[in-house]
């Protein structure tokens, strides 16, 4: 099912593969790049473990892209544009550094500083980037977010089900109780000076107000 609602807050497309946080990451990155190759938008996304929002202040016509925005056709390609994989591999690549004694960690008792750790991985990276794209550990780093933090396997599956069952759009007038806790992550990650609860209770005053 995939709701689209208008409120004070903007356009949110919400979406419920119920396939796990990580994969519905990896979906929401997915879903935002083909969009933004149709019409040039800028997304917020949050997501938990039961589906994804993309969050826009500009409308999209959701009805007449639904289901090529599901697609399986081209999904490789659109995981190498629309997710940062780069970046993430660059993360992953300093544990890996680190464990296989690629970088010095420091001394027994006297461990080097993270920043240290890090710009040495980095520069690691970018020289087999560069120079040495076959190197097993850097492969390594791309192959564990594809198939740990993308979980490559579980998202193909979860668009090969999607696009070979009925899409159901429902467009509520307000948030509905499955919209709203995504909606509520998005809440979480943003700076206030207000705790939590109250914040909260202002999104379920959106909630249950016409």
């Amino acid at each position: 099912m995939v709701e689209y609602i208008h409120t004070k807050h903007g356009y949110h497309l919400l979406v419920y593969p119920y396939e796990g946080k990580l994969v519905h990451e990896g979906m929401a990155a997915i879903i935002a790049y083909r969009i933004s190759q149709i019409q040039p938008m800028t997304f917020s996304i949050s997501s938990n473990d039961y589906g994804f929002e993309l969050l826009s202040d500009q409308e999209f016509p959701i009805e007449d892209y639904l289901f090529e925005l599901f697609e399986v056709k081209n999904l490789s390609e659109d995981i190498a544009q629309g997710v940062n994989l780069e970046e993430m591999a660059r993360r992953r690549f300093r544990d890996i550094a680190s464990i296989s004694g690629l970088i010095f960690n420091g001394y027994p008792g006297k461990s080097m500083k993270t920043k240290h750790l890090q710009a040495n991985a980095s520069l690691f990276f970018s020289v087999f980037q560069d120079y040495e794209p076959e190197n097993l550990l850097y492969r390594q780093a791309y192959d564990e977010v594809y198939d740990f933090q993308l979980e490559r396997g579980r998202m193909q599956q979860a668009f090969e089900r999607i696009e070979s069952h009925e899409i159901i759009l429902r467009k509520p007038s307000k948030l509905t109780p499955f919209a709203f806790p995504i909606f509520a992550e998005s809440f979480r990650e943003r700076y206030s000076n207000e705790d939590w609860e109250t914040r909260l209770k202002r999104l379920k005053d959106d909630l249950t107000n016409v």
